[in-house]
C-alpha cells in the first residue's frame, strides 16, 4: 500500500547501484531544502527503476511542503526556494539527466529539465551597488586588498578594496554587520544564475541593529514622514531595503 504523503525525486540516467554515494548525498541535501519543514520529512529509500529518491512528509507538514514546490516558478518565491531548485537543475544538467517530483502512481508536481535547459548567452556587466555582512577576512600586502564579507545566508562574497579603505575596515574585523558600497563585475552564466566576480569596495557605513519593528515604529512618530499614512509599515520598509 503506497503512503499517501511520499513524494519522490527521480534521476533518469541513474540506478541505485550506479550513482555515487557523495552524489546522492549532495542531491539529498538540495532535495531537503526544496522540500523545507526539515524536521518533518523523511528520507524513506532509494528504489530502482531510475534512481527515485523517495521521502515521507509528516501529515502536519503535508500541505506546507506541497504549496512550497507549486511556488518554485512564482515570482513571490522566497530566495532559498528558488535556490535549491536552481542547484538541483544545475546539478542534474552536469550529469546529463533529467529528474522530477511526483507522487507514488500520481501525477509530476515539479519538472527538472536538467540536461534540456535552454543554454543563454553568458555575458558581464559592471554596477553599481551596495553589500551587506560580517567582515570576516581581510589582508594582504599589494594596494588591493581582499575583504570577505559573510551575509545574514551565509553566503560569502569576495570583495576587494585599496589599503586606506582596508585600514578603516579592518576595525570592523568580526563585528557587527555593516553596509560596503562600490562597483561589481557580475557574471551571466549559461543558466541564467548571475554570480558576483568581483566587488571593489568604495564605501562602507554600519548597520543599525535594532529590529526593524522599533525603526519603523519610531519613524512613524515623526509627524509628516508618511509613514503613519501605510496599513503595513514594516512590509514596505522591507520592500524598498530588497528583502520579502
Amino acid at each position: 500500500m503506497e503512503t499517501p504523503n511520499a513524494l519522490e525525486f527521480s534521476i533518469d540516467i541513474f540506478k541505485p547501484e550506479t550513482i555515487p554515494m557523495s552524489r546522492l548525498a549532495e542531491y539529498m541535501s538540495e532535495l531537503a531544502a526544496l522540500y523545507g519543514s526539515e524536521p518533518s520529512v523523511h528520507f524513506k529509500m532509494l528504489r530502482s527503476g531510475s534512481a527515485v529518491l523517495e521521502a515521507v512528509v509528516d501529515e502536519v507538514a503535508t500541505e506546507a511542503v506541497e504549496s512550497r514546490l507549486r511556488l518554485v516558478h512564482d515570482d513571490a518565491a522566497p530566495d532559498d526556494l528558488k535556490r535549491a531548485y536552481q542547484n538541483l537543475n544545475g546539478m542534474l544538467r552536469s550529469d546529463k539527466a533529467v529528474g522530477q517530483i511526483k507522487h507514488p502512481q500520481g501525477a509530476v508536481i515539479l519538472a527538472f529539465p536538467g540536461r534540456d535547459t535552454p543554454v543563454q548567452k553568458t555575458y558581464r556587466v559592471k554596477e553599481v551597488g551596495v553589500l551587506d555582512g560580517v567582515v570576516i577576512r581581510i589582508g594582504g600586502k599589494d594596494n588591493t586588498v581582499p575583504v570577505w564579507l559573510k551575509d545574514s545566508d551565509g553566503s560569502i562574497h569576495k570583495c576587494e578594496a585599496n589599503s586606506e579603505m582596508a585600514r578603516e575596515l579592518i576595525k570592523e574585523y568580526l563585528s557587527s554587520p555593516i553596509r560596503v558600497s562600490g562597483q561589481g563585475d557580475w557574471l551571466r552564466g549559461e543558466d541564467g544564475l548571475w554570480t558576483l566576480e568581483k566587488f571593489k569596495i568604495t564605501g562602507w557605513e554600519s548597520l543599525d541593529e535594532k529590529p526593524i519593528a522599533d525603526i519603523v515604529n519610531a519613524a512613524r512618530n515623526t509627524k509628516g514622514n508618511g509613514w503613519t499614512e501605510l496599513d503595513d509599515p514594516i512590509k514596505e520598509h522591507l520592500h524598498i531595503r530588497g528583502s520579502d
